[in-house]
């Protein structure tokens, strides 16, 4: 007998015929409505053929079946630029026949949220090899997404923060050296030649030893009050004669600064805040020392206390270099200094930031701005304390 030619037999196989595509049932569809997972299929031509309620949650909406290509209301790029539906990552599987994996995209709803979502289309193909469709899952990652948005930022201000404090340890190292460095220099050679120095020399040095020391100690004093008033730390508040705190803490200032001519004019009444008798005094030595470190020694410093029915007002009026361009806001940043208070002496700039953070605990305001003639005024307001008639 004799075989059949493979003509024949591939004629015969060709003639045999061929099974339909397996088209997902009811079955299927209620197992992929069960999943968390948004899943929809299309046809070759792109157009939706099923989707399940986690693709419905996910876009916001419920397109009709045979929308094209994806069931988006909107698409964009990862870099927010719009994405057209024919570009999404089933169009492209699709028109190229090919699987792709973990391409991300973001779409918003018609209530305008948006959802950050991965993509993983996977053409569909008969028995003969024949494109199909295509099944797409789409994976929301939007709390991924924020969760690395937040440990990003968060990475971000730690080395800000790191950034802030080596710049904080450098200009606090450079600003307690010059005076721990005079006092110990002075302090080593009153002990060691105090009996073969003049008298003069040793008067000079004594100086020097007290007016570093009390540099040193405003410093200190600066930095602790800036750190537990930065804690919340509430000050404990008192009644003061604002106008008796002030003329004390000029008549104090003066005592350090006999070279300097200061002036005080206070406007006739009584002048009550509710403030920590301290802190009135630190906020006040940081502004006339300001007016001493960036004015003329020549020149006069005048404070004048004044009231209207609300507040109580402190300004220090000087001759000196004024705030030129810079903003006055940021004046009374911590370790902010202008370019000109740079070069006229050093300093941490951590002053003005100390009578911000006192005036802010106590209610109240404070500014710097250009002074009419040349210099600076600066100073600040609290609230009248009401005080009941005997």
């Amino acid at each position: 007998m004799t075989a059949p030619s493979r003509t024949a037999s591939a004629r015969a196989r060709s003639e045999q015929p061929v099974a339909p595509p397996v088209q997902p049932g009811v079955e299927f569809h209620a197992f992929l409505d069960t999943l968390g997972v948004a899943v929809y299929t299309t046809d070759a031509d792109g157009r939706i053929t099923y989707f399940n309620e986690a693709s419905t949650a996910l876009w916001g909406r419920s397109p009709e079946l045979g929308e094209q290509w994806c069931g988006s209301w909107r698409l964009y790029w990862p870099d927010g630029r719009r994405m057209e539906h024919d570009e999404c990552p089933m169009a492209i599987a699709l028109k190229e026949d090919r699987a792709i994996r973990g391409v991300e995209a973001e779409l918003e709803r018609p209530d305008g949220t948006r959802a950050v979502f991965m993509a993983y289309p996977t053409p569909l193909h008969d028995n003969r090899g024949s494109l199909v469709g295509a099944v797409n899952v789409l994976v929301d990652v939007t709390e991924r997404r924020k969760a690395e948005e937040a440990l990003r930022a968060a990475a971000e201000a730690l080395a800000a923060s790191n950034m802030v404090k080596d710049e904080f340890l450098g200009l606090v190292s450079h600003e307690l050296r010059t005076p721990v460095t005079t006092i110990f220099g002075n302090a080593h050679l009153l002990r060691g030649r105090a009996g073969l120095l003049a008298t003069e020399e040793t008067d000079s040095m004594l100086t020097d030893i007290a007016d570093e020391s009390n540099r040193l100690l405003g410093i200190i004093e600066n930095l602790l009050l800036l750190t537990r008033l930065g804690s919340g730390t509430p000050p404990d508040q008192e009644p003061q004669l604002i106008a008796h705190v002030t003329r004390n803490a000029v008549d104090g200032y003066r005592q350090h600064h006999p070279d300097r001519a200061i002036t005080l004019e206070v406007q006739p009444g009584q002048m009550v805040v509710e403030a920590d008798r301290g802190h009135l005094e630190m906020l006040l030595d940081n502004l006339l020392t300001n007016a001493t470190k960036y004015s003329p020694s020549s020149t006069e410093i005048e404070v004048v206390v004044s009231s209207d029915e609300h507040e109580a007002c402190v300004t220090v009026l000087d001759r000196g270099i004024g705030i030129g361009d810079a903003d006055a806001s940021q004046l009374f940043t911590a370790f902010y200094r202008t370019e000109a208070a740079k070069m006229r002496t050093n300093g941490l700039g951590i002053g003005l930031a100390v009578c911000q953070r006192i005036v802010d605990s106590l209610g109240g305001r404070i500014w710097a701005r250009p002074r009419d003639g040349g210099g600076t005024e600066a100073g600040f307001a609290l609230p009248l304390a009401v005080v009941s008639p005997d």
